[in-house]
């Protein structure tokens, strides 16, 4: 996984059979908590925000092959780093407290893969993180307090996010 890291290698993240999901992207850092990466979007053919995994889910990995290389239609991974402060985020909550200023985060938890929360981080403590929700309307709807323990799965300034933010009137 460093030689990936180190050379920016794309890679596919498989999660079964602890969880039916796939995820791809560049690796930014993993340790034996946490998985950051620059996330793949399959529909644009493009690199499109970040997102963090807890490392435990990891079943297995791969680096793309050729064929799959020469899908990438932009290239544009070089725009994602640099930006975060990886030697901060080093768990979960190092994560959500690295993240207190996005305007707007995705989280899903462990107990329900369908579904998840986007919001905005209202109030952080070791054990919880409450959100200011967004609807896929883009409205404000209320808050929801999440154990940071329950949290698989973080994303953050990828295009769906930017797009409810764009619908938000109440910026």
């Amino acid at each position: 996984m460093q030689d990936a890291i180190k050379n920016r290698i794309p890679i596919h993240v498989d999660l079964q059979p602890n969880r039916d999901e796939l995820y791809s992207g560049i690796c930014l850092k993993s340790n034996d908590k946490i998985f950051i990466f620059i996330c793949f979007n399959d529909e644009t053919k493009e690199f499109d925000g970040y997102a963090i995994i807890r490392n435990y889910e990891i079943y297995k990995y791969r680096e793309w092959n050729e064929e799959e290389l020469s899908e990438i239609e932009n290239n544009n991974y070089a725009e994602y780093i640099g930006k975060l402060p990886l030697g901060k985020m080093n768990n979960m909550f190092e994560c959500l407290s690295e993240l207190k200023n996005e305007k707007l985060i995705a989280l899903f938890k462990e107990s329900d893969d369908d579904s998840y929360f986007v919001g905005r981080i209202k109030n952080l403590s070791e054990n919880k993180v409450e959100l200011k929700l967004l609807n896929e309307d883009a409205e404000w709807i209320g808050n929801e307090k999440i154990k940071i323990e329950e949290i698989t799965y973080i994303g953050f300034r990828t295009s769906y996010e930017k797009e409810l933010l764009n619908k938000n009137t109440g910026q």
